[in-house]
């Protein structure tokens, strides 16, 4: 028994118009192409959204990583990267690499706001009657417990960097 698809049309033609403004942003087919192993023709396949015959054509994960890898490095986010996060319920959130002068209070800093953004994903959940309000709760509180213990140990780091820096 064949089921129906969690996507729609609605859905899978986003995808298509995210493919497309990606592909651009990349430098279009020819430069995507050129880093990923499928031509010309099949990248405009899987953006196509005016022939029915295309319409189930998608860019396979593969590709689309080495998409996602090429325009990281330019410092860009593709649009089809974004959507999928949104549909998944959530945003796309960069994660900014530490550098080698990076202190452990900023790292553990780092390491915090990476953690709080549990908490709007969470919310995100609840909001679309992904999970219960019993649900919501337990969540929360396995998560703050931690987050109060990250804080306490980064002020802990800044009061000790401080009284050693006014020693200087």
């Amino acid at each position: 028994m064949k089921l129906e698809r969690p996507t729609s049309e609605k859905d899978r033609r986003a995808l298509k118009v995210a493919t497309q403004r990606s592909v651009g942003l990349a430098g279009g087919q020819a430069s995507v192409a050129a880093i990923t192993r499928v031509s010309q023709g099949t990248i405009s396949d899987y953006a196509n959204t005016g022939n029915a015959r295309h319409q189930d054509s998608f860019m396979p994960i593969d590709v689309f990583c080495d998409l996602i890898k090429d325009r990281r490095e330019a410092g860009e986010v593709l649009p089809l990267l974004s959507l999928l996060c949104e549909m998944a319920g959530g945003t796309f959130v960069r994660v900014t690499e530490p550098d080698r002068d990076t202190s452990a209070p900023d790292l553990e800093l780092m390491a915090i706001g990476a953690r709080l953004w549990a908490f709007p994903a969470l919310i995100s959940r609840l909001m679309a009657g992904e999970i219960s309000q019993v649900e919501f709760r337990e969540e929360a509180l396995r998560l703050h417990p931690c987050l109060m213990n990250d804080l306490s140990k980064l002020i802990q780091q800044i009061q000790t960097a401080d009284v050693e820096e006014s020693k200087q």
